[in-house]
């Protein structure tokens, strides 16, 4: 058992910029540990992931904002505070802040993340 009092202190917050578009902001909560990751996620408006997979899903917990979830198959909707998504193992998809909101979320991945191509304005706005 390990107890992490708010955030493991010498995890630095990184702006995440390879696997997403817009500004985003990633603050480790848990270095990964046992094939688990777990980071509180900022998204400025419009800001967004690539399209990518997890080997054993994630859970996205909406702390503040509202975003957007969708799958490649095109399900999903808007995300708001209190909210919490599952998205399966291998399951395609983004997931990001609305148009006229930012978006925090509690994001624990589960096993190895494969990051997919960038997210286009028009799959965006669908």
């Amino acid at each position: 058992m390990r107890i992490m009092r708010g955030r493991e202190a010498e995890l630095v917050s990184q702006k995440r910029s390879d696997t997403f578009t817009g500004g985003v902001w990633g603050d480790p909560v848990l270095r990964p540990t046992d094939g688990v990751l777990v980071n509180n996620v900022f998204f400025e408006p419009r800001a967004r992931t690539h399209w990518h997979r997890h080997e054993r899903g994630q859970l996205l917990v909406v702390v503040a904002g509202q975003g957007r979830v969708r799958s490649r198959d095109g399900a999903g909707e808007v995300i708001r505070a209190g909210d919490s998504v599952w998205i399966a193992p291998g399951e395609e998809h983004w997931h990001g802040a609305d148009s006229a909101s930012y978006l925090l979320h509690t994001a624990v991945s589960l096993g190895a993340t494969e990051w997919l191509d960038p997210v286009s304005d028009e799959d965006y706005e669908a």
